[in-house]
């Protein structure tokens, strides 16, 4: 999405995401990451697996082993994590509207990161009119996610 003007910043030491869709390796490289860049703790909040009772998954953070809480859905995972807003969305292209629509939708929600590739793009433009309309902030679809640099 081409973003006007200035947005601030979307990411700091402190940022916690919502993880939708487990998927392993993904979330123990971002887990990995933070640790390297001295993060004092994970950027993972929670992970949203629909249709989950929840539970949590086991994942590591340097050398110690946590465990992240799963939920089967945004509205359970946002009202538990709301300093979490950040929505990262490993959806498949078939549902990507869907779940980053709720992800939008979700007032703690400010970012939404979309991994999915071949997401219509009439489906991509709905996105960007909600976010813009609603001063939230899409990444992709088809991103691999987002740094800033300060």
């Amino acid at each position: 999405m081409a973003l006007q003007g200035e947005i601030g910043q979307l990411f700091s030491r402190e940022t916690q995401a919502i993880f939708y869709n487990w998927k392993e390796k993904p979330v123990q490289r971002m887990l990995d990451f933070d640790f390297l860049c001295g993060r004092p703790t994970p950027s993972v909040a929670c992970i949203v697996q629909p249709g989950s009772n929840g539970g949590f998954q086991k994942v590591f953070f340097g050398d110690e082993e946590i465990a992240i809480p799963v939920y089967g859905s945004t509205a359970e995972a946002a009202k538990k994590h709301p300093r979490a807003d950040v929505f990262v969305n490993y959806a498949s292209f078939r549902s990507a509207y869907e779940s980053t629509m709720e992800a939008l939708q979700t007032a703690t929600v400010r970012v939404v990161a979309v991994i999915a590739e071949g997401v219509p793009e009439k489906d991509t433009k709905r996105l960007i009119a909600y976010a813009r309309a609603n001063n939230k902030i899409i990444i992709g679809p088809a991103t691999v996610g987002g740094v800033q640099v300060s």
